[in-house]
């Protein structure tokens, strides 16, 4: 968990574009006058090493942004290439590599403890990329709202909930890990230029909402006029806290 030298970041490979979070991140780095190039995957083999290395020496990239999903052979064969070419390398990973019963708030030196299978590639993509690249920059992200209901968000989930059930049973003792997705990508991008590297957990749940909070605000944002009733299952601190980050109140987004 340390800093590498800041390096100079002008064009980034991103990995993911055809997904939720990635489109985002292109957004904030094209904001941020960094220039995108895609992985694709129906011109690049992602078990040709080669192919991959010749992409990022043709195209000068400077960064590489690992938010596809893929065997953790691929994410090890990035960050090897990113060490060759000593360029940082992010991999995105998240809160469930922690088991559901384990007790939280999560900090970067948590035990990653899951049981499930999701959890546990997790956990075997972090190794990957560590194994092969000490100097990865991991990035734990929760739960993410974004600002409309067209995407497959955080909000879309509990719109979904309470039609499904005509009623919103939301837990007053659970705190998730949730952020905005605009924070989440606009924290990456700056973990990356400072050349950051260990691991990080981006949370905007500091102030410790529970999940009843959370719908309620939603709810009143956006006019829902949902049916919510405060609920006590799961009874769970989710939060990823990372102290180093001062973070976005994510109760900030609904003002």
């Amino acid at each position: 968990m340390s800093k590498a030298a800041a390096p100079a970041l002008k064009t980034a490979l991103v990995t993911g574009l055809n997904g939720r979070l990635a489109p985002h991140l292109k957004r904030a780095l094209n904001e941020d006058d960094v220039e995108v190039v895609a992985f694709d995957r129906t011109r690049i083999d992602i078990s040709n090493r080669d192919q991959q290395q010749a992409l990022l020496i043709s195209q000068n990239i400077d960064a590489i942004f690992h938010l596809a999903t893929g065997p953790e052979s691929w994410v090890g064969t990035l960050a090897g290439l990113a060490r060759e070419q000593n360029i940082p390398f992010v991999f995105t990973s998240t809160e469930s590599v922690f088991e559901p019963t384990s007790p939280g708030p999560f900090t970067p030196a948590h035990p990653a403890d899951a049981t499930s299978d999701y959890g546990q590639y997790k956990i075997a993509c972090e190794q990957a990329a560590c194994q092969a690249h000490p100097d990865t920059l991991i990035a734990r992200l929760g739960w993410q709202m974004f600002d409309t209901f067209d995407e497959d968000n955080l909000l879309t989930h509990v719109r979904d909930m309470h039609n499904e059930h005509g009623v919103l049973e939301a837990s007053t003792t659970w705190l998730p890990a949730v952020a905005h997705v605009r924070h989440t990508m606009e924290a990456l991008i700056q973990l990356a230029r400072e050349g950051a590297t260990g691991t990080y957990h981006i949370d905007g749940n500091q102030n410790g909402l529970s999940f009843h909070d959370l719908v309620t605000l939603i709810n009143r944002h956006h006019q829902m006029n949902w049916n919510i009733r405060k609920g006590t299952e799961p009874t769970r601190d989710g939060r990823i806290v990372d102290p180093r980050l001062s973070g976005s109140d994510i109760a900030a987004c609904f003002k």
